[in-house]
C-alpha cells in the first residue's frame, strides 16, 4: 500500500475543502479508511494529526484573508467553520500569538503561525540567500490586475509568465540582469501591482 501517495492525494483534497464541514468521519470516508487507520497514517506519514493540521491551515487561510481582504472578521471565521467569533479569536490568538483584528491592522506581516500546506514529494525549497544590492535606478514598466483570493495563486503564476513571455518575446535583445517586484493590496485598494525593471544601460 502506497500511504505517501494516499495522504498526497488526501491533502490535495483538503486543501480544496477547507470550507467545507471536515469531520474525521467525512476525512475517512473520502479516503476510504477507517477513522482510526486513517489517523495513525496521516500522522505515519506527515507528522502531524489529522484535525490539527485541518485546524492550522484553516486559521492560515483566514489569517490571509484577514490581510487581503475588507471582509467582516465574523464572516471570516464562519466560512472557515469556526462556530462564533469568540472560537475563531482564541484559536487565532493560539496560533498566531494575537487577535484577528490586531492581526490585520498590523503594518508588518509577519509569516509568524502560518502552516503552509504540505506538498508530499513535489518538490524541494531552492535554497535562499539574502544579498544587498548597491542603490541602482531602474527603468521598466507596471502591470496592474485584480483578482479574487481563491485565485490569487494561480492567478499571479499566470500573469507573471504570460508577461516574461510577451515582454522578452518582443525585445530585440534579453538584458543579462532582470528585475521583478511584486506588490499585493487589500481588496479594498483592488490591485495587485507588479513592475518588471531592467537596469539602465
Amino acid at each position: 500500500m502506497d500511504q505517501a501517495g494516499i495522504i498526497r492525494d488526501l491533502l490535495i483534497w483538503l486543501e480544496g475543502h477547507l470550507d467545507q464541514p471536515l469531520s474525521l468521519d467525512n476525512v475517512a470516508a473520502k479516503a476510504g479508511y477507517s477513522k482510526w487507520h486513517l489517523q495513525r497514517m496521516f500522522k505515519d506519514v506527515t507528522g502531524h494529526a489529522i484535525g490539527a493540521y485541518i485546524r492550522a491551515r484553516r486559521l492560515s487561510k483566514s489569517a490571509v484573508a484577514l490581510r487581503l481582504t475588507a471582509r467582516p472578521i465574523l464572516d471570516i471565521a464562519l466560512q472557515y467553520r469556526f462556530d462564533s467569533q469568540q472560537t475563531f479569536t482564541r484559536a487565532f490568538k493560539k496560533q498566531f500569538a494575537q487577535t484577528p483584528a490586531l492581526y490585520r491592522r498590523s503594518p508588518e506581516w509577519s509569516a509568524f503561525g502560518i502552516r503552509p500546506p504540505l506538498r508530499l514529494g513535489e518538490f524541494t525549497m531552492p535554497e535562499h540567500k539574502f544579498v544587498t544590492l548597491e542603490d541602482t535606478p531602474l527603468i521598466g514598466v507596471t502591470q496592474s490586475y485584480s483578482c479574487s483570493l481563491e485565485q490569487i495563486s494561480d492567478f499571479r503564476h499566470e500573469m507573471r509568465y504570460q508577461f516574461w513571455h510577451d515582454f522578452l518575446g518582443n525585445a530585440p535583445t534579453i538584458p543579462p540582469v532582470l528585475y521583478g517586484l511584486n506588490e499585493t493590496r487589500p481588496s479594498q485598494v483592488k490591485t495587485t501591482n507588479k513592475r518588471y525593471s531592467i537596469p539602465p544601460r
